[in-house]
């Protein structure tokens, strides 16, 4: 076996290799700005038509009151579907949940948080330096595949 011939083989089937992983983060960027402008589109509605979890289950799966695989979603469950994300790589469309799983949100297309806020009872956009205040106990970023 010709060790060039190799070594040419190995650098095009890593630049197919590149070439599709950055496809697939194209796909997974425009569902999240699609996820982003979803909950965007929410912003002033009552918490009455929509508490925390029920904006990301509409946003993500197309109903307020919705199951993924099987299981109906409540903030404290987001804690265990998609991908754990770094606060710092945090995209448009990804979704916030607080470590007591009491609340949970959604990243919108300018990387801050839209959530249905029970203080002002309405659904409301705050920058994400004000996360603490919101999520106390800590919160984890998550990248869920939705449906709608």
């Amino acid at each position: 076996i010709n060790a060039e011939y190799m070594g040419n083989k190995f650098k095009e089937e890593m630049k197919i290799a590149i070439l599709l992983g950055l496809l697939v983060a194209v796909a997974v960027c425009q569902d999240g700005v699609k996820y982003a402008k979803r909950a965007e589109s929410l912003l002033g509605r009552s918490r009455a038509e929509f508490v925390c979890n029920q904006v990301n289950n509409w946003v993500l799966f197309g109903k307020k009151d919705t199951t993924y695989q099987g299981r109906y979603m409540l903030a404290d469950q987001y804690l265990n579907v998609g991908q754990r994300i770094p606060d710092g790589q945090r995209q448009p469309g990804d979704v916030i949940v607080g470590l007591d799983g009491a609340h949970c949100g959604m990243i919108g297309s300018d990387l801050n948080i839209i959530h249905s806020s029970s203080s002002k009872y309405a659904i409301i956009k705050i920058p994400f330096s004000s996360a603490q205040w919101t999520f106390p106990s800590g919160w984890q970023i998550r990248r869920v595949k939705g449906t709608a």
